[in-house]
């Protein structure tokens, strides 16, 4: 039988598909997640007492326990994870139709803010080939883009439709990730760096989750 650790209320209604849980001090796990009100709110019991510094993080009023961050526009996708080569914990990414946002949470600052003309509505963080460094790669409006750790644009590409889904894998089994993107003409693709290497198109629309492909009953290899 499970048994709850503990129960949190968050006073707040969660984006589908936006909740991230990654060490932002390098030692405690904390839930992260994007609300409907353009704000990302932090669970952090680890940090009981201590008030941010920098006015885009503050207190929830409703729990000692969380900070909100503020976006001021709505949030359309979420991650975190290791971009920088010296950061001490993880860096929280926030993307929205204008902007994307990368932030220190520990240090409680942002590392860049890149406006982003094609919007990013999905996004993904790691290592591309061909890149030695991580990137933060969006897909927005028939584009894709990759930023490193100092906001610099390392990869752009085009693809067909509006991406909605991504996914770094070794899709060619040689040990360097090749990125896949699911977007709303019910296709799959496949780039290795900015080259298109592989398509499936389905009969519905394709979500990625990060180890596995999910997919409608039939499909068609191009």
């Amino acid at each position: 039988m499970l048994v709850p650790i503990f129960t949190l209320k968050l006073n707040h209604k969660i984006n589908p598909r936006m909740v991230t849980e990654l060490k932002f001090d390098g030692v405690h796990p904390r839930l992260t997640a994007a609300t409907q009100a353009g704000k990302v709110f932090i669970h952090n019991p680890h940090a009981r007492g201590q008030r941010p510094v920098v006015q885009r993080l503050s207190q929830s009023a409703q729990d000692s326990d969380m900070s909100l961050l503020n976006i001021n526009q709505a949030v359309t996708c979420l991650t975190a994870g290791t971009l920088g080569p010296n950061t001490t914990g993880d860096t929280l990414l926030v993307g929205s139709q204008t902007i994307l946002l990368a932030y220190d949470v520990h240090d409680n600052a942002d590392i860049f803010y890149r406006e982003v003309a094609d919007g990013a509505n999905a996004i993904v963080l790691g290592k591309l080939r061909g890149i030695p460094n991580p990137l933060a790669i969006i897909g927005g409006n028939c584009a894709l883009q990759g930023f490193d750790y100092a906001g610099n644009d390392h990869f752009w590409t085009v693809t067909a439709d509006n991406v909605r889904s991504l996914v770094l894998c070794d899709f060619t089994g040689d040990g360097k990730n090749e990125l896949r993107v699911g977007s709303e003409d019910f296709d799959i693709r496949v780039f290795k760096e900015d080259e298109l290497v592989s398509e499936v198109t389905e009969n519905e629309q394709v979500r990625l989750r990060s180890g596995q492909w999910h997919r409608s009953y039939t499909s068609t290899v191009c």
